[in-house]
């Protein structure tokens, strides 16, 4: 017998949905030609054809005629006789044709569609010619482990030593198979437990059978100080070897967000933005993710914040043929925080690890970006009034196509529903409608037109404006530097007004003095005699120099000085006036302040207005005349006198008491005599 047998089977009756028993026609077919044929057989009876004739492969045209659903066929694919497998000579179930079609491509007649047998034997016919998909239930994936011996222990005090050498020794061996492994090309994933001294442990998963990874890694003894052991696992959906995914027949459009490490999180939304799946996958491997994102939808748009994305979420998206979105940069922890909070306190959902938090911040934030878009996908089919699935018309879109053609292209597919359910108007119907909507949107664009133009000129009118504004700054801060300039200049003028009030002061002190000496210069004119009496001492103000300079020349100073500015007099200076043998002070304009008057009253000092009294000229000595003099002599004699009455007063007390004190001492003495 020349190469493979093939079975080829069609169903005749009943089904796997149904109560009643599903029943095949069933053609066996070798390179030689039919070898068996028959109407009616169970599957088991198949089964049994298979080993009888050594048949490899088991043919069909639908392999969902031989089980209701996945479960069901992989169990199916189990009971298959080693070393064989099921073929779907149709395409995968993304890219289905009739089996007439494919017929005609190669040259085989249709068969007739009541004749079951017939379309066995075509169906046998297209597996013996290489045509159709494999499908598997179970394909090859194995773990490498690579851990620490725990029946090898080392105790005492190099045990931390130990431990870091066989840390060591598992990143050592898992850098040799990573090496081995990509040496024979083989696809893999990799886990690792960081520690101190290198690795805790490290978990391969392998895409390939065992045999296979055997060749290339060999297990550890059960006495090396390292483990490391195979171990086979079965993927648990049903996959067809080209890349295509068995997609569900209530299938829906999903956007996945996945953050790949040890711990995958993996969070999958609706293109309602409504959470379908939040969930923390612990070393997962490409098939259980994939299983678990089949079990929600079939993805459209796969996301990860990580940039540049691993190798297993690549080869995910690959295999779903899903749009894979990267964040161009990696988002920080604040960004992810802010947008998954505002999420849970939308919906009420609770995130529980960072890695679910990850996972839907990159879902959230491609929803956020294609969510517009989605908006206006069911507006427009809104507007349009067309009984079509937005679903599938944003599944389109997001994938490349526009909303025109797409919404076009799911009406030839609804017109083509309906060409066979007889209603061909609907068509033209439809027509006109996407006609009107053509028209919409190309008065829509011409308004886009419009509002670009518009954006132009308030762009260049927002140029202008900044042009205006930046020379606006550069007046005001001319203004700013003149209203300094003039606060300069007022305080300048503040200074020159105060100086023309203290020269004003000054002025006047000194058109005084000449008065003064216009006077004496009269008087020295007019009179024939000099006039007779106490001679004055003038001084500016009573300062503590003006007195200095006085005792400089004690021998010109008189026992009278009169005080052109005695308003800052102090109590201080009284001693040193009295030491010079000042008997009264005279002061024009402002009196002394009242603590100088009462210390120069307790020194027997007079003070007066020089306005009190008649002042002559004696050449340029001012002088009070005789009967002037006779006044302020009386003052001071009047000041004496009380002086003097006091002193007496109290020398009398002091007489009084003395006789007292005397008289008392006789009398005791005369006590002490009489005793």
């Amino acid at each position: 017998m020349n190469g493979p047998v093939v079975v080829g089977i069609d169903i005749k009756s009943g089904s796997p949905r149904s109560k009643q028993r599903p029943l095949y026609s069933v053609s066996i077919i070798s390179n030689d030609g039919v070898l068996f044929e028959r109407e009616v057989a169970t599957f088991d009876e198949i089964i049994a054809l298979m080993n009888r004739y050594g048949a490899t492969i088991l043919a069909t045209d639908n392999v969902y005629e031989l089980a209701r659903d996945s479960k069901g066929l992989r169990e199916v694919i189990s009971k298959l006789p080693s070393g064989s497998k099921l073929v779907q000579v149709t395409g995968s179930p993304n890219n289905f044709r009739p089996l007439s079609s494919i017929a005609k491509e190669m040259g085989l007649s249709a068969p007739s569609r009541r004749d079951p047998l017939e379309s066995a034997r075509l169906i046998a016919q297209l597996a013996l010619r290489g045509v159709g998909f494999e499908v598997v239930a179970m394909y090859p994936e194995t773990r490498i482990l690579i851990t620490r011996n725990r029946s090898v222990k080392q105790g005492g005090s190099g045990s931390d030593r130990w431990r870091r050498s066989i840390e060591a020794s598992i990143l050592s061996e898992a850098n040799r198979i990573a090496t081995e492994l990509d040496l024979a090309n083989l696809d893999y994933d990799l886990y690792v437990e960081r520690a101190s001294g290198g690795l805790r442990r490290a978990e391969f998963i392998v895409y390939a059978s065992m045999s296979e990874v055997r060749k290339v890694v060999k297990e550890s003894s059960e006495w090396a100080p390292l483990r490391i052991f195979l171990r086979e696992s079965w993927r648990r959906k049903i996959k067809f070897p080209s890349g295509d995914v068995v997609k569900l027949p209530k299938s829906r459009p999903i956007i996945v967000g996945i953050d790949p490490g040890m711990s995958v999180g993996l969070a999958i939304l609706d293109l309602k933005g409504n959470l379908l799946l939040l969930k923390t996958l612990r070393r997962a491997s490409r098939s259980e993710i994939i299983e678990e994102i089949l079990d929600h939808g079939y993805p459209v748009i796969i996301a990860t914040d990580v940039n540049p994305p691993p190798k297993s979420v690549i080869k995910i998206a690959n295999t779903f043929d899903s749009k894979l979105v990267v964040a161009k940069y990696d988002m920080k922890a604040e960004e992810k925080k802010r947008i998954v909070s505002e999420y849970e306190e939308r919906t009420g959902i609770r995130v529980e690890s960072s890695h679910e938090r990850d996972s839907l911040a990159a879902a959230l934030k491609v929803y956020l970006k294609v969510k517009n878009l989605i908006t206006k996908i069911r507006q427009r089919i809104n507007e349009l009034d067309l009984p079509l699935d937005p679903d599938e018309i944003a599944r389109k879109v997001l994938k490349g196509m526009s909303i025109s053609l797409a919404i076009e292209e799911a009406l030839s597919e609804e017109v083509k529903k309906d060409r066979d359910l007889g209603l061909k108007h609907k068509y033209s119907e439809v027509r006109r409608e996407l006609r009107r909507a053509n028209r919409y949107i190309r008065s829509l664009m011409s308004k886009i037109a419009e509002l670009k133009r518009d954006i132009e000129r308030y762009e260049a009118l927002l140029r202008e404006k900044e042009e205006e504004i930046a020379e606006l700054k550069k007046r005001i801060e001319l203004l700013e530097d003149r209203r300094n300039m003039e606060i300069e200049v007022d305080r300048r003028i503040s200074a020159r007004d105060a100086r023309i009030r203290e020269l004003e002061k000054q002025l006047a002190r000194e058109r005084w003095k000449i008065d003064l000496l216009r006077s004496q210069i009269n008087q020295l004119t007019s009179q024939d005699k000099p006039p007779e009496g106490i001679r004055l001492t003038v001084l500016p103000s009573l300062s503590k120099d003006r007195i200095e300079m006085l005792q400089s020349r004690v021998s010109n100073v008189g026992e009278v000085i009169v005080a052109l500015d005695a308003s800052g007099a102090s109590s201080g200076i009284l001693r040193k006036l009295k030491g010079l043998g000042i008997r009264a002070v005279l002061y024009r304009g402002s009196p002394p302040p009242k603590q100088f008057i009462e210390s120069a009253r307790n020194m027997n000092i007079v003070v007066g207005s020089v306005d009190e009294y008649k002042i002559v000229w004696n050449g340029i000595t001012p002088v009070i005349p005789n009967e002037e003099a006779f006044r302020l002599l009386a003052k001071l004699n009047e000041d004496l006198l009380k002086e003097k009455m006091e002193v007496e007063t109290d020398l009398l007390n002091i007489i009084r008491s003395y006789r007292l004190s005397l008289a008392k001492s006789r009398v005791d003495q005369e006590d002490l005599d009489e005793e």
